[in-house]
């Protein structure tokens, strides 16, 4: 099975998700020996799910982005010869702290913070368009933030081409702010307020 990797700056949104592989499931929660994964703990689960069992056992490791170097190198080696019917599931809010290679292994699940989805249906619907801006109700505390609602704007707006006039050019111009965002060290915060203020404009000024 191939492994996961749940990523979220939300804790919320990856317990709620955890909580629902535990249903119906063999469900194991591994904890570190010490402050951090050691090469010690992953040898000791490879042993245990060496262990043929007919019913799929789900391993689970909060926080895996702190795990020691050698762990992760003894992580990489179990995932290169997989046990039978072994589901390994990994959390972290730090991809980047986890070795390319472990990456290249697993399937990312890349959980999308509520607020994200709330600033679609406040901003971007001609419904809610003609209420003020409650920007400072919006706080972006890091950049993978301010892309996460950027990238679900563009997905909404994408579909809206057709059905909303005003939607090509909101596009192009939270394009344009998401590409600044990814390519230049700018504001999260002032970002994500520069394109609601955009898409504020568009369907209320004349």
């Amino acid at each position: 099975m191939i492994p996961l990797l749940i990523f979220s700056k939300d804790s919320k949104l990856i317990k709620n998700y955890v909580d629902k592989l535990r249903i119906g499931n063999l469900f194991f929660e591994i904890f570190p020996s010490t402050k951090e994964y050691s090469i010690d703990d992953i040898r000791n689960i490879k042993k245990e799910a060496s262990i043929f069992y007919p019913k799929t056992r789900i391993y689970y490791f909060e926080n895996f982005h702190l795990s020691s170097i050698p762990a992760q190198n003894s992580f990489l080696k179990l995932l290169e010869e997989p046990p039978s019917n072994v589901q390994f599931v990994l959390t972290t809010d730090n991809k980047n702290s986890l070795l390319p290679t472990i990456i290249s292994r697993v399937k990312i699940i890349k959980l999308i913070e509520k607020q994200s989805k709330e600033v679609v249906e406040q901003f971007i619907s001609p419904f809610h368009t003609t209420t003020k801006i409650p920007l400072s109700s919006f706080k972006i505390t890091d950049k993978e933030s301010a892309k996460n609602i950027l990238l679900q704007l563009i997905n909404f707006l994408r579909n809206k081409l057709e059905s909303d006039e005003k939607s090509p050019i909101i596009l192009k111009e939270i394009l344009r702010l998401n590409s600044l965002l990814e390519n230049n060290n700018l504001n999260p915060q002032l970002t994500v307020d520069q394109g609601l203020i955009f898409i504020w404009k568009q369907y209320n000024i004349k």
